[in-house]
């Protein structure tokens, strides 16, 4: 059973009485820290003077989305009658230089009844009951590409130059830990991957510094 029409956008309330079959959750919102990104590979598409279009892979450095529950009693977040008060909270994680996302502006929210309560959610995961088993499943492609928009939007700034060369060297650090024990086949190949993963970061690294904020202009 697929429970995908019995959720709800965050803030309107619940047109069915289904309840599916999880606990009760806080509600959340997505936040960015400026040091926390990783490394996405998007296709795209040309067209040269003859009319072939050419395909093309772009490396971007997208924000890694932490997930920050709304408990009350946690972190200076409150239960004020029927409402939640997560403002100190909030206050704080931007004092830190961290970008909140607004679940209504942004619209990435999803709201199921569920059991002693509601059950919140990300709108890229599809919740479905398979015999007794709840399984959810993520999209995400389409979670990529709304960070993309964000990135596109200017709702989050591009990597900070010094932020960027520090992931560099952390990098590099790495892959000379692996260096030791290459002759390992499951060391050495990590370290090809890592060796990867560094080609491609230089590379939107490289993109950005050339492009500013049009580094994200990828359809």
């Amino acid at each position: 059973m697929d429970y995908t029409n019995f959720s709800q956008p965050w803030e309107q309330k619940t047109q069915t009485q289904t309840r599916i079959p999880k606990k009760a959750n806080s509600r959340f919102l997505f936040a960015h820290n400026p040091e926390n990104w990783e490394i996405i590979v998007f296709d795209t598409y040309t067209t040269n003077t003859e009319g072939k279009k050419k395909k093309e892979k772009i490396p971007l450095l997208l924000p890694v989305l932490s997930s920050i529950p709304e408990t009350p009693g946690v972190n200076g977040t409150r239960a004020i009658g029927g409402r939640i008060d997560s403002s100190i909270m909030r206050t704080n994680l931007q004092d830190q230089g961290w970008t909140l996302l607004d679940p209504v502006k942004h619209d990435y929210m999803r709201v199921y009844p569920a059991h002693k309560g509601n059950y919140h959610t990300s709108k890229w995961i599809r919740i479905e009951k398979v015999g007794r088993r709840v399984i959810e499943h993520f999209d995400q492609d389409s979670f990529n590409q709304w960070r993309l928009s964000l990135m596109r939007d200017g709702v989050i700034d591009a990597p900070h130059p010094q932020i960027a060369a520090l992931r560099l060297i952390g990098m590099n650090r790495a892959m000379s830990r692996l260096e030791r024990d290459q002759h390992i086949p499951e060391v050495s190949n990590r370290l090809k991957s890592k060796q990867e993963e560094l080609r491609l970061t230089k590379k939107a690294i490289k993109r950005v510094e050339d492009l500013g904020a049009g580094a994200y202009n990828v359809r």
